[in-house]
């Protein structure tokens, strides 16, 4: 349980030194009902030189605007941006050691893939011949040997996406920025080209910054997420951290699914306390540690709820209720419970036997058991 609101360090998960550090961050905008609008509101960040590090929050929450101050396309109002040790609050997007993949590939449709792989190299004046070994370099990397002589419209929409890679890498930048490249992907061939992000990012060991929205693409790709709302870091944290610990409501409620129950603790029950819901439900916590009168959140992920109780009975208890509707997710059943005193209650069931669920219609009473140490607790 947190008893003040969170401090975020900038501390980088490596030792070497950070490639990014932002500090206190804030960019503002101009509303058409002429009110200012806070994007960044004192963001505080920091990049290891070999980290995956995701953005991650709704709509509106400020990741691609802190994407855009990284690569220059933003200017900060407030704070300062250093990449590699220099400041670079002024500096033009194009002499920043970064380098920028679109959700939308920004693919020039007249240029073979060579071409556009080699674009930046060409500008820069490199050599033919070193021009056209990098080129083969990078697209030997993202798996695109041998089409350089295609058209971005003679390729599928994951060949595109490749090639975008293999541009924004040719140059080797210290940083690669990535704004949502996936989300025009089809499921399957979105999750086959995370974990070959995941893998390039790990063989040229340079820091990349995703941007998403999608949460299971952040948590599987990621070494921390910077979780944000309203301009504001809400966490930040490695991927186990940022599901089983969330830092507040918001998290706990963005980040998956979750059963949040508001109440106070009502008395000691052995090494575990009572917990009373606002609904007049009862869980027991294994905290002896929190006192009678005492204020907070109880969050339950889904798939924390069992049918029967899982092991010793001292250390597990249950919610009664009644099943409101039950249906197959795949492997897994997801089930909707109303308690006793009215609570909504999801639970996801790991593999239960399918006679079992049959039994389980509309109206059929149903105990939903849970570890007593399972409940993360959040100030209320």
């Amino acid at each position: 349980m947190r008893q003040h609101p969170p401090e975020f360090s900038m501390t980088c998960i490596v030792n070497s030194a950070p490639v990014v550090q932002i500090t206190a961050a804030v960019k503002h905008y101009r509303a058409p009902e002429g009110h200012a609008v806070r994007a960044l509101d004192g963001v505080d960040l920091c990049v290891g030189g070999n980290e995956f590090v995701t953005l991650l929050g709704p709509s509106g929450c400020g990741k691609t605007t802190l994407l855009r101050v990284i690569s220059g396309f933003e200017a900060l109002d407030g704070g300062e941006l250093r990449i590699q040790g220099q400041q670079m609050n002024e500096v033009p997007p194009h002499l920043r050691p970064v380098h920028t993949v679109f959700q939308n590939y920004a693919l020039f449709p007249h240029l073979s893939v060579g071409d556009n792989v080699g674009y930046a190299l060409d500008i820069r004046g490199v050599a033919k011949a070193q021009r056209n070994r990098q080129v083969a370099d990078a697209l030997e990397l993202v798996g695109m040997a041998g089409l350089e002589k295609r058209k971005p419209g003679q390729l599928s929409g994951g060949q595109q996406q490749r090639i975008a890679l293999a541009r924004a890498i040719v140059n080797k930048p210290a940083l690669l920025l990535l704004d949502e490249p996936l989300s025009a992907l089809d499921r399957q061939l979105r999750q086959s080209m995370q974990r070959e992000l995941k893998n390039l990012q790990s063989e040229l060991g340079i820091a990349f910054v995703f941007v998403t929205h999608d949460q299971e693409e952040a948590l599987t790709m990621s070494d921390r997420i910077v979780v944000l709302n309203g301009g504001h870091v809400q966490q930040l944290g490695s991927p186990e951290d940022i599901y089983d610990r969330p830092a507040n409501a918001f998290v706990a409620g963005f980040i998956g699914e979750s059963n949040l129950f508001d109440g106070s603790v009502t008395r000691h029950h052995g090494d575990a306390v009572e917990f009373l819901t606002a609904q007049g439900d009862t869980l027991r916590l294994r905290r002896a540690d929190l006192a009678p009168g005492q204020k907070l959140q109880a969050m339950l992920r889904p798939e924390q709820f069992h049918l029967a109780c899982p092991g010793d009975p001292a250390r597990h208890a249950c919610l009664e209720g009644r099943v409101l509707q039950q249906v197959f997710i795949g492997k897994d059943f997801e089930l909707s419970v109303r308690t006793q005193h009215g609570s909504p209650v999801k639970a996801v069931l790991r593999a239960p036997s399918r006679e079992l669920m049959g039994t389980l219609e509309a109206g059929a009473r149903v105990q939903l058991w849970y570890a007593t140490d399972a409940p993360h607790l959040l100030l209320a």
